[in-house]
C-alpha cells in the first residue's frame, strides 16, 4: 500500500545561474487542467489576497471560499498563469452582458513577483478578454497595487457591480481591439480620496 500523499506548492524557479538572472522559456494563461492546478489556484488566491487583505483582524474580514458560486458561473473564467509550466499566478476573468470583462483576484504567488511576470500576465488576460469581445476591462485594485495598474492604462472609475470596500479603488481600462462594438454604460466618475493618495 502506498503511502498517503500531499499537495506540495511548486518549488521557485532559479533566480541565478552561473550568476545570470534566469528569465522563465515560457509564459502561458489557461484554465487549470488538474487537481494540483485547481489546489494552487486557490492557495494563491488565499494566501496572497484573502490572507493579506481580508484576514482575521482585518476591518473586511471574510473567510475565503473555494466553492463559491461565482467559480462555477459559465461566464467567468478561473485561470492559471504558468511560467515553464509552474502555477505562479492566478485570475478570473469574467465576461458581462455589457461586454465589460471583470478581472478578478488577481495575484502572482510572492516568489515570483518583482520579475515583470504581473505584467505579461496582465498583456495575456487582457488579449483574452479582447478575444472574447470585450470592450472595457474593470477591476478593483488594492492600494498596493493601485500604480502597477495606472501604469498599464487603467484609469480610477466607478463601474456597474465595483467594490464597495473603501480600501480597494475601483479602476477600468478600454480595450483598443475589442472585436464586437458596443455601446458602453455612460463612465460614472469615482472620487479618489485617500486610499488612492496613499497608493500614490
Amino acid at each position: 500500500m502506498l503511502p498517503a500523499t500531499r499537495a506540495v506548492p511548486d518549488a521557485p524557479p532559479t533566480k541565478q545561474q552561473k550568476g545570470r538572472p534566469v528569465r522563465p522559456r515560457s509564459l502561458r494563461l489557461r484554465a487549470p487542467r488538474s487537481l494540483r492546478e485547481w489546489a494552487r489556484y486557490h492557495d494563491i488566491r488565499k494566501r496572497c489576497l484573502f490572507e493579506k487583505y481580508n484576514g482575521k483582524g482585518t476591518p473586511y474580514y471574510f473567510e475565503y471560499d473555494p466553492n463559491h458560486p461565482d467559480e462555477r458561473d459559465p461566464a467567468n473564467h478561473p485561470l492559471v498563469f504558468l511560467a515553464d509550466g509552474q502555477v505562479v499566478g492566478t485570475i478570473r476573468i469574467d465576461l458581462k452582458p455589457d461586454g465589460h470583462a471583470v478581472f478578478r483576484l488577481v495575484a502572482i504567488d510572492d516568489p515570483w513577483q518583482g520579475d515583470g511576470l504581473g505584467s505579461a500576465m496582465l498583456a495575456m488576460a487582457e488579449a483574452f478578454a479582447a478575444d472574447a469581445g470585450a470592450d472595457m476591462i474593470c477591476l478593483n485594485a488594492v492600494p498596493d497595487a493601485y500604480r502597477f495598474y495606472t501604469r498599464h492604462g487603467f484609469a480610477p472609475q466607478r463601474w456597474v457591480g465595483c467594490t464597495g470596500n473603501p480600501t480597494e479603488i475601483p479602476v477600468v481600462k478600454p480595450i483598443a481591439e475589442a472585436m464586437t462594438p458596443r455601446t458602453p454604460i455612460p463612465p460614472v466618475p469615482v472620487a479618489v480620496t485617500a486610499i488612492a493618495q496613499a497608493a500614490a
